[in-house]
């Protein structure tokens, strides 16, 4: 078949070159203009046009996708299929029936569950103990199209959003080939979604980083791995910036510990030489992995050799 594959960051690249590496013929790649990035405001290309140009495939890159013009253009092309991976642009209902197949969507995520910009963090945000990826019909409602193909696997317990994107990147490129290989075959049976049990995700932002501790200490560890690589979990110490990259929880004081008598939500409840435990709304949080303004990432155990911690001290405030 020939395919028409749309996509932009590094969750799309391993679906592109799968398909390339296939008996199919990728004919052109659309993906996101070139960003002005960096203090010099250099342009960076995205993964994928650097996939593309690897494989001398024809790049394009609209600034609207919608444009009727190119449009045009795209339907010249005679696509049996749109393979599209994370394009961020919603693609407009014209494309949606140009080409014999229509548009199919690696979504990372069991849909319905997750539908929207950010789904990879929600797996990790709720606790859950599975995710999975849909290759789904993409239709003119955001994330609501059929089912075309579903695969679960079992979350790691120190599941980060970076490790749970590049499973997903995996499996979700073996996947888009198979459903390509059996929409040829003609023995795909789409499956409708539950659009009762519909849940939506937008794109992450930094605020999403700021810690609470009021939350619970297990909602906070969540929150640390949920944001890595971006925007990282972070807080305030001493009126810097305090990232925490890893961390665990406690339910307890270590053995003979003694608490303060007024102690709140971000206050220090123990410190040594090797470790020191937050309160929380529920239970203690303990870093692991650390990063203060201006320092490198390192083990809570190096950091505490350069940085006293003491019981009572504040994290959080200004």
């Amino acid at each position: 078949m020939k395919i028409i594959f749309m996509g932009t960051p590094e969750i799309a690249v391993p679906a592109l070159e799968t398909l390339v590496a296939s008996d199919h013929d990728v004919i052109a790649v659309i993906t996101q203009p070139d960003q002005k990035s960096g203090r010099g405001m250099n342009l960076s290309v995205s993964p994928v046009k650097v996939t593309a140009l690897k494989y001398h495939i024809p790049v394009y890159q609209p600034e609207k996708i919608g444009d009727s013009s190119f449009l045009d253009f795209l339907e010249s092309l005679g696509a049996d299929i749109y393979a599209v991976a994370a394009y961020a642009q919603k693609i407009p209902d014209r494309l949606l029936h140009m080409a014999r197949f229509g548009c199919i969507n690696l979504h990372p995520s069991l849909l319905p569950k997750y539908r929207g910009s950010g789904p990879l963090r929600g797996p990790i945000l709720n606790g859950d103990e599975v995710s999975g990826v849909t290759i789904m019909q993409l239709v003119t409602d955001w994330d609501a199209g059929d089912i075309l193909l579903q695969e679960s696997f079992t979350l790691d317990p120190e599941e980060t959003s970076e490790t749970l994107e590049a499973r997903s990147a995996v499996l979700g490129a073996q996947m888009m080939l198979e459903v390509i290989n059996r929409l040829e075959k003609g023995t795909i049976d789409p499956v409708p979604q539950d659009h009762s049990q519909a849940t939506y995700l937008k794109q992450i932002t930094k605020e999403a980083g700021k810690i609470n501790f009021h939350e619970s200490a297990v909602q906070i560890e969540r929150q640390v791995r949920a944001c890595i690589p971006w925007p990282s979990a972070y807080t305030k110490l001493g009126g810097k910036t305090f990232k925490i990259w890893k961390a665990d929880t406690c339910a307890d004081l270590p053995e003979g510990a003694v608490l303060p008598e007024e102690i709140t939500p971000g206050s220090v409840a123990y410190a040594d030489k090797k470790q020191f435990l937050i309160c929380t709304g529920e239970g203690y949080l303990k870093p692991l992995m650390v990063q203060l303004e201006g320092k490198k990432k390192m083990p809570v155990e190096e950091f505490l050799k350069g940085k006293k911690i003491t019981q009572g001290e504040r994290f959080g405030e200004e």
